[in-house]
């Protein structure tokens, strides 16, 4: 494990070394963008990029750069707008006095930015300010407050669809919830920072996420996967030469090694947390700090520097979090609200004054509008009732002229009907002629099997050739009493929709006035045939024994 760390350390010095000589070129390359910037409004956006690339790598210097762009808008013609570029100004110089833990000092210069941001309806600088507001509160241990004001920041990033934004803000925000009752609801937020950052490629921010996590398995007493978690963070931040971060991550290693009883270790990490802080004046940090060591000194039974750190970290709590500056605080936060209530209500009374004058003039607009409109209206109706008139006229007369051409038509078909009648006689009186025909070759025929005189095969032959003609005739027949007796077909089916085919001819066969014998010639079948034909439907059209099949057919 100590040849482990010894070769850590040296992965950790070869990484800075190799990263200051990017960050100087990275540094050289923004004071260039300065100095070349061809207006004011250039030059400080160029000190405010400068400011927060270092403000992640060399703390001290961002304030250099924001007072030389304050200067700037100072002394500036202002041929542009410059509150805008105030306001990031302030959220800088929050930041700065957040890590000093001179949290009024933050949060006041973070409302100040705010407001600017609310006068110009700039979405992604209300969302920054949302979140660094949140981060202060959270530090105050004003934990609803903050919940409240990072889901804010939340709404307004997912709208702009920013997914780093998003998961700084539930990073921020897992923060509020402390308590081991809440564990769930922390880790729940540890996977939406993680997938919000992933999905923003931000290498960083999922570096930062893996050691919240190292941080929760140190609740969880997983010190060795915590531990390893936090190695590899550490590693990175010094890669990358974020100094604030470094810090943080040897504050966290102390802990897991505190944990682990090797305190020795812990005690390295520690004063490098420590060196950092104060170079950096990163306040909070500092005086946690002390009281970490302090707690690694009563371990190894060292009382009096314990005692000593203890004091120092007391005296610097005091200080910082004392009654009067939460006090101090709590005005910042009603002087805004204040504020922003003034400001509100000046805008409603501009907005009523304006909706006043707008209404004076709608209303002699409205009466010019209601005299256009009714001579409108008047020329609309007259329009209507003319290309009407002349509508209606055309419709009767194509009327007048469909009735005319549906009375022809009714002529033509009753004249096609008498004639239909004439022929469907004429194949009557055939057919009979024909059935007689029959009759006679049955008995022509057994005759010639008795070999009786007077009766010659050509004759029966000749008599047979005239059979096959009327038998065409026949098939006519039947279409046309189909056709003649078509209404009468129809009714009948629609009331009694059990019916056969048979069923249907021989019940048009009895609409036509014809016998049973007639009917049993006409279909070539017995007598007998049709009588059980008949005795079936009388059943079929539910009638009784006394009633009559011809009566009932000749009613429908």
């Amino acid at each position: 494990m100590r040849r482990y760390c010894l070769l850590f350390m040296a992965f950790l010095l070869q990484s800075a070394v190799s990263f200051a000589q990017e960050k100087d070129s990275t540094v050289v390359a923004l004071e260039k963008i300065v100095a070349e910037a061809p207006n004011d409004s250039l030059k400080v956006s160029a000190y405010l990029t400068l400011g927060d690339y270092q403000l992640r790598r060399d703390f001290n210097s961002v304030s250099a750069y924001l007072n030389e762009a304050r200067k700037i808008i100072k002394s500036s013609s202002k041929k542009y707008n410059s509150e805008l570029h105030e306001a990031e100004i302030l959220q800088q110089s929050g930041l700065i006095q957040r890590r000093r833990a001179n949290y009024s000092e933050a949060l006041r210069d973070y409302y100040k930015a705010l407001k600017i941001f609310e006068k110009y309806n700039d979405s992604i600088g209300l969302a920054s300010s949302c979140n660094n507001i949140g981060n202060v509160l959270i530090y105050q241990k004003e934990f609803e407050k903050a919940k409240k004001i990072l889901r804010k920041a939340i709404t307004i990033n997912t709208k702009l669809k920013r997914p780093r934004s998003i998961g700084h803000n539930y990073n921020i925000l897992s923060r509020a919830y402390k308590d081991d009752t809440e564990i769930d609801s922390l880790k729940y937020f540890f996977d939406k920072t993680l997938t919000h950052y992933k999905e923003a490629n931000y290498e960083e921010g999922v570096h930062q996420v893996m050691s919240n996590i190292g941080n929760l398995y140190v609740r969880e007493k997983r010190y060795e996967e915590a531990l390893e978690l936090q190695l590899k963070n550490l590693a990175y931040v010094t890669k990358i030469g974020k100094k604030t971060a470094i810090a943080a991550s040897h504050y966290n290693i102390t802990k897991i090694y505190i944990s682990l009883k090797e305190y020795d270790k812990a005690l390295f990490h520690i004063n490098t947390s420590l060196n950092i802080a104060k170079t950096e004046k990163m306040g909070r940090r500092y005086f946690l700090s002390f009281r970490r060591r302090s707690l690694i000194y009563n371990n190894l039974k060292d009382y009096y520097n314990a005692l000593e750190d203890y004091r120092r970290y007391s005296k610097a709590r005091d200080s910082i979090l004392n009654l009067d500056k939460i006090k101090e605080i709590r005005e910042i936060e009603l002087s805004y609200a204040f504020e922003k209530e003034r400001y509100m209500d000046s805008i409603q009374f501009t907005q009523e004054k304006d909706v006043l004058m707008l209404k004076t003039e709608n209303e002699s607009l409205q009466k010019k509008w209601y005299l256009a409109l009714l001579i409108i209206t008047l020329f609309i109706i007259v329009a209507i009732v003319y290309f009407g008139s002349k509508y209606f006229k055309k419709l009767r007369l194509r009327k007048q002229l469909e009735a005319q051409q549906l009375n022809t038509k009714i002529d033509q078909l009753s004249t096609e009907i008498s004639s239909k009648k004439e022929e469907i006689s004429e194949l009557v009186a055939e057919t009979i002629i024909h059935l007689n025909t029959k009759e006679k070759i049955t008995e022509n025929l057994n005759k010639l099997s008795k070999q009786e005189e007077g009766i010659s095969l050509t004759g029966i032959l000749a008599e047979l050739k005239a059979d096959k003609l009327e038998d065409g005739k026949l098939v006519l027949l039947k279409e046309n009493i189909e056709t003649l007796n078509y209404e009468f077909l129809k009714r009948l089916r629609e009331k009694h929709s059990n019916l056969t085919k048979t069923d249907i001819e021989v019940c048009s066969f009895i609409k036509l006035g014809l016998s049973r014998k007639e009917i049993s010639e006409l279909r070539k079948t017995s007598l007998e045939a049709i009588k059980s034909t008949r005795f079936r439907l009388k059943k079929k059209l539910n009638l009784s024994a006394q009633d009559s099949l011809d009566d009932f057919i000749n009613s429908i």
